[in-house]
């Protein structure tokens, strides 16, 4: 008799233990599916703020000095193109990434600015068709991605 009871016993905790498996397994595949949405989502947040900033950028509504910073940072998490595949984007971008901005910029002398800003401009204006060939050609990446 106590035989049956433990052979009873045992069957009801391996039923228990397959049915907890079932469950996790379950649960892991739901927290896979959403990490997965999560991803993608913002996979497409970002992308749409590259294009928002790319047509802002050919359209002269962005500033190129601001556009290139703000895409390189923007470009790095997706992993397929980079900064660098834009040659005179990434031109303009070694100009500037270390320039000072917002309190930094406001503590240097107005001479100073001045010779940041005319170093940033000047190079703007030798890359501005460039650039603005090339932010078509990543709108035209970003979109075939």
């Amino acid at each position: 008799m106590w035989t049956t009871v433990l052979l009873l016993v045992g069957i009801a905790i391996l039923v228990a233990m397959g049915a907890y498996s079932i469950y996790l397994f379950i649960q892991l595949r739901k927290q896979k599916r959403l990490f997965e949405q999560a991803r993608l989502a913002r996979i497409a947040r970002i992308k749409e703020s590259i294009v928002i900033i790319a047509k802002a950028m050919h359209n002269d509504e962005c500033n190129h000095s601001e556009g290139v910073i703000r895409l390189r940072m923007l470009l790095d998490p997706l992993g397929q193109k980079h900064l660098s595949d834009y040659p005179a984007m990434w031109a303009l971008y070694e100009v500037v990434q270390d320039m000072p901005t917002h309190d930094e910029r406001k503590a240097l002398k107005r001479n100073e600015r001045m010779k940041l800003d005319l170093q940033r401009e000047s190079k703007e204006v030798e890359l501005e068709k460039q650039i603005k060939t090339e932010v078509l050609q990543l709108l035209n990446d970003i979109q075939n991605n």
